[in-house]
This record gives C-alpha cells, sequence and structure tokens, in this order.
C-alpha cells in the first residue's frame, strides 16, 4: 500500500486441494479512483513447489527468494473495472481492463504466529511496478504478508498502517478511500477496506481485511 493511499494492491491465493484446484484474487484500490478486480478460481494447482499459476487470461507468478523474508510476485491478466467493488462477486460485472504486477516483498521482522496458531502475519515493504490499463505507477509502501491453513472459523479482522499490525476487534477509524470484495472460491466473502483519517487531523492509513484461509499478500 502506498503510504498515502492513493493506491492499494491485494493478492491472495486460496489452495483448494480436495478439488485439485487454486482460486486467485487481486484488486487494486485507492482514493478517488475506481476498484479493478481479477478473480479466478479455476486454476490447476501447480506442480512440485511452484506457484506459478496460468489460465484463461491470467499468468501469475509468487517465488519466495529467502524465507519469511524475501518474495517475487508477478501478474499479467484481464481483470474488471467495476463500479461497486460488489459486482466482481459471483460471475462479475465491469469493464474488460488489462492488470500486470511486478513487485518485491521484504519483511520488516520475523513473522508473528496467529492466536489460532494456524498462520502466521508478517509486516514489510513492498516495491515495484503496477500496471492497470493504460496507467504506470512505481510504488513503494507498507505491506502485510498473511498466511493460514486449515478450514476453520474467519480470521480475527485485522489492521495495519505504518509500518506495524495490530489486532483488529474495534473498527477503524477514518474516511473509507477505497473497497474490494470477491468471492474466495470457498464460498465466503473477502473484504478490505482503505480507509484514511479526517482531514482535519490526519490518520494513518489503513487497509483492514476479513479473510478465510490461504496465502495472502497486502501492498
Amino acid at each position: 500500500m502506498l503510504d498515502d493511499a492513493a493506491l492499494a494492491v491485494v493478492v491472495v491465493l486460496v489452495r483448494r486441494p480436495f478439488e485439485s484446484r487454486m482460486s486467485y484474487i487481486c484488486a487494486v484500490l485507492g482514493h478517488g479512483r475506481d476498484t479493478v478486480a481479477v478473480v479466478e478460481h479455476e486454476i490447476a494447482l501447480p506442480r512440485g513447489g511452484s506457484l506459478e499459476l496460468r489460465a484463461s487470461g491470467i499468468w501469475a507468478d509468487h517465488i519466495c527468494e529467502t524465507p519469511f523474508s524475501h518474495w517475487n510476485l508477478g501478474l499479467e491478466a484481464f481483470g474488471l473495472t467495476v463500479d461497486d467493488p460488489d459486482d466482481a462477486l459471483g460471475p462479475g460485472r465491469g469493464i474488460r481492463t488489462p492488470v500486470g504486477l511486478d513487485v518485491e516483498w521484504e519483511d520488516d521482522a520475523p513473522p508473528r504466529t496467529l492466536g489460532t496458531a494456524d498462520g502466521y502475519l508478517a509486516v514489510g515493504r513492498a516495491h515495484g511496478e503496477v500496471l492497470v490499463g493504460v496507467e504506470h505507477h512505481d510504488v513503494i509502501g507498507v505491506g502485510h504478508r498473511l498466511h493460514r491453513w486449515g478450514t476453520g472459523p474467519r480470521l480475527t479482522p485485522w489492521t495495519g498502517s505504518a509500518g506495524r499490525a495490530i489486532d483488529g476487534n474495534g473498527a477503524s477509524v477514518g474516511l473509507v478511500a477505497g473497497r474490494a470484495a470477491a468471492d474466495d472460491g470457498t464460498g465466503a466473502v473477502t473484504d478490505w477496506v482503505l480507509s484514511t483519517g479526517p482531514t482535519e487531523a490526519p490518520a494513518p492509513s489503513v487497509l483492514s481485511s476479513r479473510c478465510r484461509f490461504g496465502e495472502s499478500y497486502l501492498t
């Protein structure tokens, strides 16, 4: 996420081993802009330890350069520009839009185990390029990388800002600057809200998320 909340990118991988399928979700959102969503649920499980995904209209790769420290993310796909983020649910309605990512992620500190002991959360910095339609953005900002396994209940909502992570039991205070929603491939809705503080009392940008399970990269 850019530090000024002008642009945020969410990438989610959901592995469904009993169906031999993966779901891929990417959303680009920000203040004063329409949400662009890439949602594909019918991706064959990659072979070996690779996370390179290929399906009709999408190529995505996720390379662990250094465990718990450094990742590279790539994407070439067509998504949908939507007037309302809920339009990305189900069959999806919107304007076909090319989306590309070439982003590196580096953790600032060792990951923190979730209270449920079935995953972890890492805080760091992301930098690289984001392409949306004819737009080209060189980005650098705070990010969070969440990894969870299993099929249990939803994670407790959490928020992140200014390079730190906070367990979120209460609502974030601020103005909504962007929102994205998608079916996560398991029948549950995954929702993200980007908010900023009031102009008269600026506060850090916050990207709050509720997600089910899988691998999630937030920048």
